[in-house]
């Protein structure tokens, strides 16, 4: 992919420069920080008429940060040249609230690039290149639609009213490493199912914010709605592997991961995939795990510790679960509600510790680690090639779950089975976006 670079020096200076490659100038740059504020702007000016992706990267004190979170304006856009805006040669700007970015030691100078990406791409690509925290897809016109728009955005989903219902939310997981299962000191564990080992997973993803909700399932797979407990914005459930992704069967055709990511063409993530571009799926187990911990080693992802194995306060503030069935949303006391009605994680994941169980993509077994060497580090683990129950691992507590049953079900390493084509009114799914690349490696 070829770019665009053009670099600022903050604190006082400035630095105006053109480049052009293929039909594209990037001009009049200039980068301010707005007085008496940590506010920065940049400005510039592009034309031409080649489609370009623009994104920023910010280094403080030589060293690289993250993508700032609180970014805003003329970023993560495509241009498209075929449409003249009125203001379509007017300088550009990108706004970076640097109050919570900028290292307290920053003494000397900052340095923004703006980078203009070419397009020739496909969209998945720009994406897992220029890494923006979200990624939301359009879905309000329904099943019939040719396609769903894709943007990309660093404001969270509470900027948005259809996050729940219109728009599919995603956020960005950058790659890592962590210890997935339980210690030995940990309440309520199970010694089988969740030996402590490290994993590393070295590809960036996205997953989504909430649990899939009615509302979407239906603007994707259109009527009837499946659910036995029903609402817009409450997670779709009584489905199994077949509408979401395609059989879940030993041997047959979607068959994870005997037959890799594929997924039938008709599928709730067959559907998604021919209208946007996107590598859709489940996650992993481990991929599930890893995004629901947020960097936590604690059995609950607010960093709490289960404090009863049956009533637990510490469970409460965070999901739905049998102990915990008035959350003010008013009805169905003895089910699930609306998604995101409890706190997130620090990835700004909601109900991955209650509300509904989530199916997640590997054949369900006990130890993860057993004939493997000792300290041996998983990575990318995709899991077994069949079960001998024929179940697939869930995730997360449900409504109709205990805090746990004994502390089980509630905590970030619990592993339930569930069987793949079951329909139970308290199993629902979480969608990803995956790199291209994993399509050519089964």
């Amino acid at each position: 992919m070829k770019k665009l670079l053009i670099g600022f020096t903050l604190l006082g200076a400035t630095l105006s420069a053109s480049a052009q490659v293929a039909n594209v100038v990037l001009d009049n740059c200039v980068l301010k920080q707005n007085p008496h504020t940590r506010v920065v702007s940049v400005s510039y000016e592009l034309t031409g008429d080649t489609p370009v992706y623009v994104t920023l990267d910010i280094t403080t004190n030589n060293v690289s940060i993250p993508v700032p979170e609180r970014v805003w304006g003329d970023i993560t856009t495509i241009r498209n040249p075929t449409v003249i805006e009125p203001d379509d040669h007017a300088p550009k700007k990108i706004y970076w609230d640097a109050k919570y970015d900028w290292p307290s030691n920053l003494t000397t100078e900052a340095r923004a690039t703006v980078t203009a990406w070419y397009t020739n791409d496909t969209p998945l690509n720009l994406i897992f290149v220029s890494k923006p925290l979200y990624v939301v897809v359009d879905l309000s016109k329904g099943p019939t639609a040719d396609s769903y728009p894709v943007r990309t955005t660093y404001a969270d989903p509470s900027s948005s009213p259809l996050c729940k219902t219109t728009e599919l939310w995603l956020r960005h997981i950058p790659a890592g490493t962590f210890w997935m299962g339980s210690p030995s000191t940990e309440d309520g564990r199970n010694a089988a199912r969740e030996d402590l080992h490290q994993v590393t997973l070295t590809k960036d993803f996205y997953i989504g914010v909430f649990p899939v909700t009615q509302r979407q399932w239906l603007q994707v797979k259109g009527a009837p709605n499946p659910s036995g407990f029903q609402g817009d914005t409450r997670p779709v459930e009584n489905l199994g592997f077949s509408g979401i992704r395609g059989s879940g069967a030993s041997g047959s055709d979607y068959d994870w991961p005997n037959k890799g990511y594929a997924v039938s063409a008709t599928s709730f993530m067959g559907l998604l995939r021919l209208k946007t571009g996107l590598v859709f799926d489940l996650p992993t187990d481990a991929q599930w795990e890893y995004a629901c911990r947020a960097g936590t080693t604690t059995p609950l992802y607010s960093g709490k510790v289960m404090t009863d194995p049956d009533n637990c306060p510490n469970v409460a503030e965070i999901g739905r679960y049998y102990h915990n069935q008035s959350d003010g949303k008013g009805g169905y006391s003895a089910n699930h509600t609306e998604v995101g009605s409890y706190l997130p994680n620090a990835w700004g994941l909601y109900d991955m510790h209650g509300n509904i169980g989530e199916r997640v993509l590997d054949w369900h077994i006990n130890s993860l680690t057993n004939g493997l060497p000792a300290g041996t580090v998983r990575v990318d683990p995709k899991g077994p090639g069949s079960s001998g129950s024929g179940n697939r691992v869930g995730r997360g507590a449900s409504f109709n779950n205990f805090a746990g049953i004994n502390a089980t079900y509630a905590r970030s390493a619990s592993r339930p089975s569930a069987i793949p084509e079951t329909l139970y009114t308290y199993y629902g799914f979480r969608v990803c976006i995956l790199p291209a690349e994993v399509l050519t490696t089964p």
